[in-house]
């Protein structure tokens, strides 16, 4: 049973807590609406506990440049720098204490709810892009669904998948496979006859015009 908070809402070329009250997913929001919660102040504590919070705090301030990269358009590279920052979060899950039950749960919280709302986020303006180079491409998508769900096979072991405290699995990949649906709905819609037949048929009206 899903027993997190309901929620409303790697180079990609060759391979933030959501203090918003609207849906990540909407169009209209923007990432001033989105921050990513900073690391809580700590009295005097282990060095190893200092060095995790150090580490989050570093990945969350992060998460904020990628928020920047998606309010202008930066999308492919904003996927870009989520890609690496999750992959260093699974790859260090252990070293960060995400799977400890132990040290500052609230900011163990607020880096999870941070990361998962960013790649909401990102994918609610996935269509965005300021350029053609930072468009997002179906096979960008796949590789995209690919990695997140080998991130949560990572994770499952851990229970760190599509609860509060874990990757929203389910929820990104939905986003993902909306975006596809998008993308394919949009290629559908390109004009599909050439245009040297285009340019005939504009002549042969015209010669049909001259013969009147």
């Amino acid at each position: 049973m899903d027993t997190r908070e309901e929620t409303t809402g790697a180079d990609l070329g060759q391979e933030c807590d959501r203090t918003q009250s609207q849906d990540p997913r909407s169009s209209d929001s923007d990432a001033s609406t989105i921050s990513c919660p900073n690391s809580p102040q700590q009295g005097p504590a282990r060095s190893d506990e200092q060095a995790i919070t150090e580490e989050l705090a570093s990945i969350q301030e992060e998460l904020q440049t990628v928020l920047e990269y998606v309010d202008h358009g930066m999308i492919l590279k904003s996927f870009d720098a989520l890609s690496r920052l999750t992959d260093i979060a699974v790859t260090n899950c252990e070293k960060l204490g995400l799977p400890s039950d132990g040290g500052a749960i609230d900011q163990k919280a607020g880096f999870w709810t941070g990361l998962n709302n960013c790649w909401l986020f990102a994918f609610s303006h996935y269509g965005n892009a300021r350029s053609e180079d930072q468009r997002v491409r179906e096979h960008h998508l796949h590789h995209l669904h690919r990695n997140v769900k080998a991130w949560a096979d990572a994770l499952e072991k851990y229970g760190l998948v599509n609860y509060e405290l874990g990757l929203w699995e389910q929820d990104i990949l939905e986003a993902i496979e909306v975006c596809l649906i998008n993308t394919s709905v949009f290629a559908a819609t390109l004009p599909a006859v050439p245009s040297h037949i285009a340019a005939t048929d504009g002549t042969d009206k015209d010669d049909n015009k001259d013969e009147d």
